[in-house]
């Protein structure tokens, strides 16, 4: 495992050199007396995943800034409405077209197409093991499909880069078709699915993207364009001919140090760490802006408050209420003090992104050993179930959807992690029932609801109530309910995309066409 950080290390200084403030973010130039061998296109390719985990610009922070605090289930948080101006714009959208979260998105995810791109042209032509050479190029287009998804289902039409090119070339180049951009994402998946499985890499490289990461992500492409018939029949073989997931017995495993890179983890990103060494940092702080300000050991920024209307969508009994939520009284094992959340304005912080003090001594609050969990088979459990139930095979969603509420309500609703625990749901026989009706509409309902309780605050709900062309609806229902600026203003015609980062759009030369309302 150490190898591939010593690797990162060694080439950081590479691989993050950046553009002019004339030349377009998401263009770079390529070295041309580079990747001529297999060790340099491994290292362009650990460049690559790199681009997941820059200190203070990683993609997990953008992930749930802009997929929970966009949503009903997170409120912005932080001392006032213009702590971080950006996600209060983000929260009621009121996105202004120079919004600093929203152009950090475009940023990371071109960086990451960027250093792919460079991986899968060159990678063929590098002398070195050709299957080995292969790979990295699969691989490299499983993280290239990854940043398009992103990219597409944010922006819309933005600009399709497969090969290497200059910042001259790139200013040349103007949004390309959805329809385009879709497909080069699902020729990419389709090619990268013959990579190992999970469990097939050795133990230095149990991090690197697999066939069931290409695989899911062709789902959730055919998912968000509402393809359920090729859905199924990609999640039939994930679950049923693959299996290589399953999940935890306890749902609150899943955020536990010694279960990271479980058999529920489909992608995580890794920031192992050694304790006294400065020289692989390559930890992450995004935890930090998650958790209180109020006490010792955590004094977070309190960013992406859990909504009261996300826990009154929980039964009182369901266990996963004890690890989506922390609250004031709470105590983690080693602590000397209780959580505090007088601050929050809902009383909750967000349990999932909450470290134990015991598990970052040692390191600095702003470089701490902790994965992020970005895809977990559960959401790919509830995926087969909805699409079995658009296709008719309502009996054998139940089979899915079941699976997944029995192993949340055989979950410990007492968290092993802490030492006082300010409320334990009040589980008994009748806990989290299995689901039974088999009607389409009202079992999609109870689908939908499933998802929104098990994946609650892990980045996905923007994007499944965006498939779901309902954003809007349960928005502006948000807004009349709570009597709330967060989704009083979301237009339809607007508001399913973000703008187009001015800045890109200036260093064009007006190339770059703005989306509708911005």
């Amino acid at each position: 495992m150490k190898k591939i950080y010593i690797i990162i290390s060694l080439i950081a200084t590479f691989l993050m050199q950046s553009c002019s403030l004339d030349e377009p973010t998401y263009g770079k130039t390529t070295t041309e007396n580079f990747y001529k061998k297999q060790s340099d296109i491994e290292y362009a390719l650990t460049g690559a995943y790199l681009q997941f985990r820059l200190k203070w610009k990683e993609y997990a922070l953008t992930h749930h800034f802009v997929g929970d605090i966009s949503t009903d289930d997170a409120l912005k948080g932080a001392s006032n409405d213009g702590d971080r101006r950006e996600l209060y714009e983000i929260s009621t959208f009121t996105i202004s077209t120079g919004n600093g979260d929203v152009n950090m998105r475009w940023y990371i995810l071109y960086q990451i197409v960027n250093r792919c791109n460079d991986v899968i042209y060159y990678a063929p032509q590098a002398a070195g093991d050709k299957q080995i050479l292969a790979r990295y190029a699969n691989e490299a287009k499983a993280l290239r499909a990854f940043a398009y998804y992103n990219l597409v289902t944010t922006f819309g039409e933005v600009p399709l880069l497969s090969t290497p090119m200059t910042p001259n070339e790139i200013l040349g180049v103007t949004r390309s078709p959805v329809e385009d951009v879709y497909q080069l994402i699902e020729q990419d998946l389709k090619d990268a699915s013959t990579l190992p499985a999970k469990g097939e890499y050795g133990s230095d490289d149990a991090y690197r993207v697999t066939r069931g990461f290409a695989k899911v992500m062709l789902a959730k492409v055919h998912m968000f364009r509402n393809d359920f018939v090729s859905a199924e029949k990609v999640l039939e073989e994930v679950v049923e001919k693959d299996k290589d997931y399953d999940l935890l017995p306890d749902y609150g495993m899943n955020w536990r140090r010694e279960y990271e890179n479980s058999t529920e983890s489909v992608f995580e990103i890794p920031y192992k760490m050694y304790p006294n060494d400065k020289i692989t940092e390559l930890g992450t702080n995004v935890p930090h802006y998650f958790t209180s300000r109020r006490v010792s050991g955590y004094q977070g920024y309190g960013f992406k408050l859990p909504t009261q209307d996300l826990m009154d969508a929980y039964e009182p009994g369901d266990p996963r209420i004890t690890y989506v939520f922390t609250r004031t009284g709470d105590r983690y094992v080693g602590d000397d003090a209780d959580q505090d959340n007088s601050e929050s304005t809902t009383g909750y912080h967000d349990y999932k992104m909450t470290v134990p003090r015991t598990d970052k001594e040692g390191y600095d609050a702003w470089m701490i050993p902790y994965n992020i969990r970005i895809i977990r088979y559960s959401d790919v459990l509830l995926l087969y179930a909805e699409a079995l139930n658009e296709n008719g095979n309502s009996g054998k969603a139940l089979l899915y959807l079941n699976k997944v509420r029995q192993r949340a309500r055989n979950t410990n609703p007492i968290d092993p992690r802490r030492s006082k625990q300010a409320y334990i749901p009040p589980t008994d026989a009748n806990t989290l029932p299995d689901i039974t009706v088999t009607n389409k509409d009202q079992l999609r309902e109870k689908i939908w609801h499933e998802r929104r309780l098990e994946l609650a605050l892990e980045g996905w709900r923007r994007d499944d109530l965006m498939r779901q062309k309902r954003f809007g609806t349960v928005m502006r229902a948000y807004a009349a309910k709570y009597n709330s600026e967060k989704g009083k203003h979301f237009d339809d015609n607007r508001d399913y995309l973000f703008p187009i980062p001015q800045g890109e759009r200036d260093k064009s030369h007006g190339m770059l066409t703005q989306n509708p309302g911005f």
